[in-house]
């Protein structure tokens, strides 16, 4: 007797999802509806299949995380993973609901979290055509540094020549055009740490830290310095959207909707993010006054 094989169907490429790969290349219409002219949306593909080249386990992540925060980044005028700019960073979401393909409710998922690097904070403050001049630097145990808050606020940085020691401290200057007013804005390196462990949002399961404030601590606590001086200094709208939409996940990838209305700050499990000093950074007073470099 002879026996007949038994036809396997196998599924079309129609039927299998596109993968994310995919999905970010068939997005180049959207990006192009959202970038400011003079950007190329074949660029932002681009970048954005770096960013999952260099970063595999966003391939784990909700695609819609993925290609909202890369949509986000269009409409802004950046460019993820680049120049410093900023990231799209996985985490695990330990509180997100959704249904397998078997109609069973899940918790838990990875997303992918947008992070909006310092440089292009800088980039969008300029934007507004009332800076003139923004630094961020660090100083070292070696370094004079003189700061005073009061009536006649100041500060002064003089770093050391050749051994300037550990770093002890952070700020960021804005000198305004016109007036030639300078703000600025200062956190010592065990504030920042206090700071880095409260709002790092990724962390590894047993809760060693990945991303940016593991791999470029300086610049994070440079961004952070003018993450809270710009509270105080003139903002263009791009700024002010970056900073609403910074550390969110967005929900929806509509290129001509908003970035703010449609992206979500992520709370963190508590037994996640240590709570120590985190009312340190409760919104106060800003110090002004004079840069000497």
């Amino acid at each position: 007797m002879t026996i007949q094989p038994t036809a396997v169907s196998l599924p079309s490429e129609q039927q299998r999802p596109p993968s994310l790969r995919e999905q970010v290349v068939r997005m180049e219409h959207e990006f192009a509806l959202a970038a400011p002219r003079g950007m190329e949306a074949r660029q932002v593909v681009r970048d954005v299949l770096t960013a999952i080249s260099q970063n595999p386990d966003l391939l784990k992540c909700e695609p819609r995380s993925v290609l909202g925060g890369a949509m986000t980044m269009a409409q802004l005028g950046l460019r993820v993973g680049v120049l410093g700019h900023g990231w799209l960073l996985p985490f695990w979401d330990s509180r997100a609901k959704w249904v397998d393909d078997n109609g069973r409710e899940r918790t838990g998922m990875h997303k992918a979290q947008l992070i909006i690097g310092y440089k292009g904070l800088v980039s969008l403050a300029y934007r507004s055509g009332e800076i003139a001049k923004i630094t961020a630097r660090t100083v070292r145990a070696n370094d004079h540094f003189d700061l005073s808050y009061g009536l006649d606020e100041h500060l002064t940085h003089r770093p050391a020549t050749g051994d300037r020691g550990e770093p002890v401290g952070y700020y960021a200057t804005v000198k305004l055009k016109g007036s030639g007013e300078a703000m600025f804005y200062h956190m010592t390196h065990a504030e920042m740490e206090v700071y880095r462990d409260r709002f790092a949002m990724a962390k590894r399961k047993d809760g060693t830290l990945v991303g940016p404030w593991r791999d470029s601590f300086e610049g994070m606590a440079h961004k952070t310095c003018l993450r809270q001086l710009s509270k105080f200094m003139p903002q263009g709208t791009d700024l002010a959207v970056a900073l609403a939409v910074d550390d969110t996940v967005r929900v929806d990838v509509t290129p001509t909707v908003a970035p703010e209305y449609v992206s979500e700050h992520v709370e963190v499990p508590a037994e996640q993010t240590p709570h120590v000093g985190a009312d340190m950074f409760a919104e106060g007073t800003l110090p002004v006054g004079d840069e000497s470099a």
